[in-house]
């Protein structure tokens, strides 16, 4: 007789989320090369949009600085923590087939849901590099791996704070709408379009309260040579805010869903 090794609930939960990576993936890039393009659209015209509208300013918005790179690095952890963030908000809504499967928790789902959009931004990034590399920019970051951690620290951050916001549109619905229509301000907030020490000290000392502004600053520090951030900047301010948010959210989490499900 063949003997059955019990497979652990580490494993198991392991395993679940690998599979629901993968359909993330799938679901994303889709089986055809216009899904790989689609994807694409949304950080390819983030760059487009903003260089057409200021392309006329013939002068670099700080010395030594191309626009285009300086546009790039800014967005970069502003579109990876807004994708964590809203796919963890609509996930309690998205993942209610997938529930239907005992060994699917929620928990799994956030997790997928936060590893499969590292992925495709890093790919997606990846990619415009690439393109502005071939016009003739100068993208190379002169510190990858704090770049790096810069990045991994959004994507901590965007799942804290996702889980705050699913707990509360559990408890109020009509706040999903508020959460999604909160990013477009909060991205005129975070200096992507241009450089916040351009702004008055008052501004800016005010500004300084969005944690995505001390994200985009410190991938501008990190990933372009020389650049002046703001006197403002500080690495701690987000670091506690995401060690906060998650814990946080981890508890509600686990008074709102994870009750539930085992009662």
């Amino acid at each position: 007789m063949q003997r059955t090794t019990k497979r652990s609930h580490l494993r198991i939960q392991r395993d679940v989320i690998y599979a629901l990576l993968l359909r993330e993936l799938s679901s994303r890039f889709g089986k055809s090369r216009g899904g790989f393009l689609w994807v694409l659209v949304e950080p390819i015209a983030h760059v487009l949009v903003p260089v057409a509208l200021f392309g006329f300013i013939r002068q670099r918005v700080m010395p030594g600085v191309e626009y285009p790179v300086f546009i790039v690095y800014g967005f970069m952890p502003f579109l990876l923590f807004k994708a964590i963030c809203l796919q963890i908000v609509d996930g309690t809504n998205t993942a209610q087939g997938l529930l239907s499967y005992r060994q699917v928790l929620l928990m799994d789902v956030f997790v997928a849901k936060a590893l499969a959009h590292c992925v495709i931004q890093a790919v997606v990034f990846l990619v415009v590099l690439t393109g502005l590399a071939m016009f003739g920019y100068d993208v190379l970051p002169p510190h990858p791996l704090e770049l790096g951690s810069v990045l991994l620290l959004a994507a901590v951050l965007a799942f804290g704070l996702g889980l705050l916001f699913a707990a509360i549109a559990s408890l109020i619905p009509d706040a999903r709408a508020v959460i999604h229509v909160m990013f477009m301000p909060l991205y005129f907030a975070s200096g992507i379009l241009f450089p916040v020490t351009r702004f008055s000290d008052e501004w800016v000392r005010l500004l300084a309260f969005n944690p995505v502004l001390h994200l985009v600053e410190l991938s501008r520090v990190m990933g372009l040579d020389g650049y002046q951030p703001t006197k403002y900047l500080s690495i701690s301010y987000p670091v506690a805010l995401a060690l906060t948010t998650t814990v946080i959210g981890l508890m509600l989490y686990r008074q709102r869903y994870l009750a539930r499900v085992t009662s």
